[in-house]
């Protein structure tokens, strides 16, 4: 789902979906507290996305996902990847690239102990992530 942050970007890859998202917004930290969110009050996780000059929406329910991309014109595309799927796979990827999400925003201009307050604050939510779904 996400790759390897590099430069303040990017890449979103689902199903045949393939953008990319700007460090205009927080992705980890904001696809952590939809999915969270989602699965502790019983309603879809929506995640918005800016890839500066267009944005788009990702919207995962317990069955499917879409997304809605506003780009020259609105395109919307259709997953049959459920909640859970795509879960476990933000969890990995932002578990096997954690030190680049917690230097995300930073652009190396944070301290130590503000890395790794970033740090704790993914794996928290991480942690939270993993209790809501059952996973160990």
């Amino acid at each position: 789902m996400l790759s390897n942050p590099k430069h303040g970007w990017v890449n979103i890859n689902i199903g045949e979906f393939n953008d990319v998202a700007s460090y205009l917004t927080d992705v980890a930290n904001d696809c952590l507290d939809a999915f969270i969110f989602a699965r502790e009050n019983g309603f879809p996780a929506v995640v918005y996305f800016d890839a500066e000059g267009y944005d788009y929406h990702i919207i995962v329910s317990y069955f499917e996902s879409f997304i809605i991309i506003q780009k020259d014109e609105t395109k919307t595309y259709h997953f049959d990847l459920d909640f859970y799927d795509l879960a476990k796979e933000l969890i990995d990827d932002i578990e096997k690239n954690i030190d680049d999400w917690a230097d995300w925003q930073c652009y190396n201009q944070y301290d130590e102990d503000e890395l790794k307050r970033n740090k704790r604050k993914l794996e928290q939510k991480i942690a939270r992530l993993k209790q809501v779904l059952s996973i160990k």
